[in-house]
């Protein structure tokens, strides 16, 4: 009689550990996924940005060399500072940014990141997922010092001990945060 007891208070802490252990695979996933998402969509606007940047940077190499007294007192004589050749969003002017928050590059980031939920099983329908928002620019203020895509992922998981206790599914919200400079 007390190993049958024993026996049943076994198996239902078995049954809890692998339940608790699939929620925590279940939730890393959808974390990876959810951020491969979200930086997939900036490197959508990371390219753009790049491809922005580069005219200026042409032009900013082209430009000769400016020493701004050489020793001698030159009168008159100044240098305009040009940003850092590393630094892309630098070399961006106002209406670059615009256009990095327009429709066309929102459009494209959502569905690069759409895509690579999707290549990660994390889509709609798919591996428990219920929806996915792509929020991109998120939080977006011209003179702010970032452009932000937040990815989020709502899913339900069916779990053998939530039945027990009358639940059908454990919802897991899941919200991933990428983030490049603009200025």
């Amino acid at each position: 009689m007390v190993v049958a007891i024993l026996l049943m208070v076994v198996l239902l802490l078995l049954a809890v550990a692998v339940d608790v252990g699939r929620l925590f695979i279940e939730r890393g996933r959808l974390e990876r996924a959810a951020q491969a998402a979200a930086d997939a969509g900036l490197g959508i606007v990371a390219e753009r940005m790049v491809t922005l940047a580069i005219p200026r940077l042409t032009e900013g190499a082209a430009r000769p060399v400016c020493l701004p007294d050489a020793g001698y007192g030159t009168p008159g004589a100044s240098c305009t500072a040009t940003p850092s050749p590393n630094r892309a969003e630098q070399w961006l002017s106002d209406a670059d940014r615009a256009e990095l928050v327009a429709a066309p590059v929102q459009t494209q980031a959502a569905a690069e990141a759409l895509a690579y939920a999707a290549s990660n099983e994390a889509a709609p329908g798919m591996g428990g997922v219920v929806s996915l928002e792509v929020g991109y620019p998120d939080g977006y203020a011209p003179g702010g010092p970032t452009l932000k895509m937040r990815i989020s992922i709502r899913a339900s998981i069916n779990i053998l001990f939530a039945r027990m206790l009358g639940q059908d599914e454990i919802d897991l919200d899941i919200d991933a945060l990428s983030e490049i400079r603009q200025r």
